[in-house]
């Protein structure tokens, strides 16, 4: 058994190489293809899929548990959303057998599988990212403190490594016009990627309508019916709706909840990750991704983990549990 902390995790992630990064995107999308073509068959399944289970205590912190499994190997991530801190938890691998194959601190990795789960569309989205040239990146956030965490932990290294990229951090709190660089930096966006848990729409939709460019934007930090990201328009705004799942998302997205969203207006991403030429993904306007999340993503990326800190003696190993 295989355990990394968090420490070990992010050390893994921040010297991946790209070699790395491509086989756990790979890894990644094969599995969202599987899902999604096992979804339209009543074949044995090899991956299996339940909802996640939700606890909300008196103190309004909220855990879930979310099991997965691809036949290889079972998954069980377990994650707490305090009410006045950040998320943290645990993943747990298990062999067919099993046998604990590993356990992982689980914030980095939720982070990463969200991240590398953006990017699986994103790449494909050819008509936004012509260039293929990143220049300016824009962080907004409330409060000081957690971006100054942030610049301390990421982007300071990120600004040594990508000279040629500006990097701004924006906090509410610290900022007299925020509302007004959101909407400028919303006018002259390409990429659009909400994370936030928020109950009601970060922006409205005339922020980004106020220029015509088509943007890529993705919706990937509220899990709940009441939560809500974008607004209506926006959500609808691309015609087609790419989610993780269609049945995930219509149970737990508030935007397509409070939206009346059908199946029919739902595209899966794994659809479309077994063919090169990408079919169905429109070559013009908006690209709109909504992800809620699933456990078989944390199961592959935690596998993937797993054996990248075994070649390279990372972690810590405890030969009987």
């Amino acid at each position: 058994m295989l355990i990394l902390t968090n420490h070990d995790v992010s050390n893994i992630l921040l010297n991946l190489s790209s070699e790395q990064v491509r086989q756990l995107l790979n890894s990644l999308g094969e599995t969202l293809s599987v899902y999604s073509k096992e979804q339209l068959s009543d074949d044995p399944k090899c991956l299996h899929q339940p909802h996640r289970s939700s606890i909300v205590t008196k103190h309004n912190d909220t855990t879930l548990v979310m099991p997965s499994s691809d036949t290889t190997s079972t998954g069980v991530k377990i994650v707490t959303l305090p009410h006045n801190g950040s998320a943290t938890g645990a993943i747990l691998v298990i062999e067919p057998t099993g046998q604990v194959m590993g356990m992982l601190n689980a914030a980095e990795v939720t982070a990463f599988r969200t991240a590398l789960t953006i990017m699986t569309l994103f790449v494909r989205v050819t008509h936004i990212r012509k260039e293929n040239i990143i220049r300016n990146i824009t962080i907004f956030n409330r409060g000081r403190s957690r971006l100054d965490q942030l610049e301390k932990d990421a982007i300071s290294s990120l600004r040594t490594r990508y000279p040629q990229v500006n990097f701004r951090l924006v906090s509410r709190e610290a900022t007299p016009d925020f509302d007004t660089l959101v909407q400028l930096s919303l006018s002259l966006a390409d990429v659009v990627f909400c994370c936030t848990p928020s109950t009601e729409p970060l922006c409205p939709f005339r922020d980004l309508a106020s220029t015509s460019k088509p943007r890529f934007i993705s919706a990937i930090g509220s899990y709940k019916p009441h939560m809500h990201e974008i607004d209506t328009e926006t959500l609808l705004s691309g015609g087609q709706i790419f989610v993780d799942s269609k049945d995930a998302c219509l149970q737990e997205s508030g935007e397509l909840i409070t939206a009346n969203v059908k199946p029919d207006q739902l595209a899966e991403i794994g659809q479309f990750l077994a063919s090169d030429d990408s079919p169905g993904i429109p070559s013009t306007g908006n690209i709109i991704f909504k992800c809620v999340g699933m456990g078989i993503m944390d199961l592959v990326i935690s596998r993937g983990l797993l054996d990248i800190a075994d070649k390279a003696a990372i972690g810590q190993t405890m030969a009987k549990f």
